[in-house]
């Protein structure tokens, strides 16, 4: 197949946009490129980044240009209206995680540094948020009571889940980002549990324990051993187990790094078992961390 052929049926399915990969995959040479980008059979969108001129352009055509050109993915109000979550006219609104120097005209562009593969989902041949990112990032843009209703709405057609919903929040939560509060506000109380606890990572600890089948632990438990009282986050009491959460701003300080090491050894003394997880565990190897609970549990027995 001839190289323009190969790469007008690519063309074709991707809104006429096509990228120098792409280009060069096809069997065509970097001068050849610059011949018909002369001869204005193609056009540049961007670095690296070309359009068939001639393509039919649309409201889905600029926005995938944009996803190319900035190397990101459709999200915020387009990816909400892709996904039929709002209805109205498509927006060109991108994340990305690099800043490309290119500035397409209409475009709106998030710099993120969290987007995640599992954040991505294709929608009419779109890179694009997945509902659960999607509704997330909206809680910058909409007030409660919409963004309630945006929840609701991917709920109901099956978008998402409630624990995906909150797994994911707690796993963006504390990246200081743009309405979090309402986000958080809308959660609670789609899933009353969200606000039992009193840190984010506990909250997911608690679910994550839930998931595997383990049974839940008691919250906040005070012991007294050695003439002194612990508050621990979790315990198994009859088992004399202790589930601790070592969050970002746990020990912040070295005298709380020294105290928290002399009140384990105390339990240790007393007989309690202490298995610690912190934020990256609990958020990056749940199956891990269940795993270890599940152990200390059998080893109880």
């Amino acid at each position: 197949m001839p190289p323009d052929q190969r790469l007008g049926e690519l063309a074709a399915r991707s809104f006429g946009v096509f990228t120098t990969e792409q280009v060069l995959a096809a069997g065509l040479s970097p001068a050849q490129v610059t011949y018909r980008l002369r001869t204005g059979r193609w056009e540049r969108l961007g670095k690296g980044v070309y359009r068939l001129t001639g393509a039919p352009r649309s409201a889905e055509s600029a926005l995938f240009a944009a996803t190319m050109i900035h190397r990101g993915v459709a999200s915020h109000r387009s990816a909400s209206r892709l996904l039929g979550l709002e209805h109205g006219a498509l927006p060109v609104e991108v994340s990305a995680e690099l800043r490309t120097g290119h500035r397409q005209h209409g475009a709106r562009v998030h710099r993120t540094a969290d987007l995640s593969p599992s954040d991505v989902t294709m929608v009419r041949g779109i890179r694009t948020t997945n509902a659960t990112r999607t509704c997330i990032d909206m809680g910058a843009r909409l007030d409660a009571a919409q963004l309630h209703r945006l929840v609701d709405r991917a709920l109901h057609n099956g978008l998402t889940t409630e624990d995906r919903l909150v797994r994911r929040f707690l796993q963006l939560a504390r990246r200081g980002r743009d309405g979090i509060a309402t986000v958080r506000s809308v959660l609670e109380l789609v899933s009353p549990q969200l606000g039992l606890v009193e840190s984010d990572l506990e909250t997911l600890l608690v679910r994550l324990l839930d998931a595997a089948g383990l049974p839940p632990p008691d919250r906040q438990v005070t012991v007294h051993t050695a003439g002194q009282h612990f508050r621990l986050d979790f315990a198994y009491v009859a088992q004399k187990i202790a589930v601790e959460c070592d969050g970002f701003a746990t020990h912040g300080t070295r005298l709380a790094f020294e105290d928290d090491r002399r009140r384990q050894n105390l339990l240790v003394l007393d007989g309690w078992r202490v298995l610690r997880f912190t934020w990256r565990q609990v958020t990056g190897s749940p199956d891990w961390v269940a795993a270890q609970v599940r152990r200390a549990l059998q080893g109880a027995e």
